[in-house]
């Protein structure tokens, strides 16, 4: 993706949209494990459990780079699972704003 020009505001909303998606997903992340744990029957029940945090781990920190070179595919792929919405995004430029949703878009196909 070609060099966007991000304006001081618009680094301000994406960031906080950004968090937002952390926050939410990484609470989500938590909860999913305090349940694994509370209906675990066996001790090999800890190896799932350690494959999940594995294989999120790998996830999150391969979907949370705020690199402005692919900061569109990322804010594309938070909406596309849910984890923040368009309107986390208002007052960002109308281009960045349609590239978003056509990465969304990829996501979801």
């Amino acid at each position: 993706m070609e060099n966007l020009a991000w304006s001081k505001k618009e680094k301000q909303i994406t960031r906080q949209a950004f968090n937002k998606a952390y926050e939410k997903e990484t609470k989500y992340l938590y909860n999913r494990t305090k349940e694994m744990v509370s209906t675990s029957k066996s001790p090999e029940d800890i190896w799932e459990l350690h494959d999940f945090l594995t294989e999120k781990r790998k996830e999150v920190d391969n979907k949370y780079d705020y690199r402005y070179s692919v900061l569109i595919f990322a804010l594309g792929r938070l909406i596309s699972e849910g984890w923040i919405t368009k309107d986390d995004l208002k007052g960002l430029g109308q281009e960045k704003i349609n590239k978003i949703e056509q990465v969304a878009k990829f996501y979801r196909e």
